[in-house]
């Protein structure tokens, strides 16, 4: 008798399907834009049912949400390794809003798209809105500290501080994603950022040889600029809390 062939666990096969359905959806996206991206023609390229498509994503703006979640994961990511290298909480904050700029800069379509999505759709505005509440609540956090710590004023709230710098960003990108010959997104965001900093007193602490500093596109230590770097993001409005 021939050999059994090895099948992947049932789990790990809907993974593989997810991923693929997702990859076709955010190509899409980039290619033709968020209006002209159906269900349909996602399956199609993707290569699955439709029924396929509605078990892994309950609608075309929940692929949406899902690269807004990647990117709020990679940012947080960013955050968690200046902390663990020493850095201070202000580092940490410019850390966590570079990483967003940086992925929304690597595909201006898909940004593009994306800002589409919000616009059009007041429904995953909401749902973007309550997956930036996580990563702007860690802000708070870090605004409070550094705060504690002298390296912040204390004359604006965290609240104020914290949506003032998510906001940078957002400003950012819609200029980035919108306006023809926008400049790349890190040369508009990291000057507003530094801005806004400087106004709510930053001051950067001493910092020991060795710790890395995420200003210019988040990265982790050891890593070039010519260094593979995660998917492209997304962009969504964001209540301030």
């Amino acid at each position: 008798m021939p050999p059994a062939v090895a099948r992947k666990p049932r789990h790990a096969r809907a993974d593989d399907t997810r991923t693929r359905i997702f990859s076709s959806a955010v190509r899409l996206f980039a290619e033709q834009g968020y209006a002209d991206t159906t269900v349909e023609r996602i399956v199609r390229d993707a290569g699955v049912a439709k029924g396929t498509f509605f078990v892994h994503f309950a609608t075309k703006e929940a692929v949406v949400t899902e690269l807004v979640r990647n990117q709020i994961r990679a940012a947080r990511r960013a955050r968690d390794r200046v902390l663990a290298g020493g850095g201070s909480p202000v580092e940490a904050l410019r850390a966590t809003v570079m990483s967003l700029g940086a992925q929304a800069g690597e595909n201006r379509a898909l940004s593009r798209a994306v800002v589409t999505a919000n616009i059009v759709s007041s429904e995953l505005g909401g749902y973007v809105e309550s997956v930036f509440d996580g990563i702007i609540a860690e802000m708070r956090d870090d605004v409070r500290s550094a705060q504690r710590a002298g390296l912040l004023a204390t004359t604006a709230t965290p609240e104020t501080i914290a949506g003032t710098l998510v906001t940078s960003y957002l400003g950012a990108t819609l200029h980035f994603a919108t306006a023809p010959g926008a400049p790349p997104l890190l040369d508009l965001l990291t000057p507003v950022l530094e801005a806004n900093l400087a106004g709510f007193g930053a001051k950067e602490r001493r910092r020991s040889a060795g710790v890395q500093i995420a200003r210019r596109h988040s990265l982790p230590p050891g890593r070039s600029k010519s260094s593979p770097r995660t998917p492209p993001p997304v962009r969504g409005r964001v209540r301030q809390a």
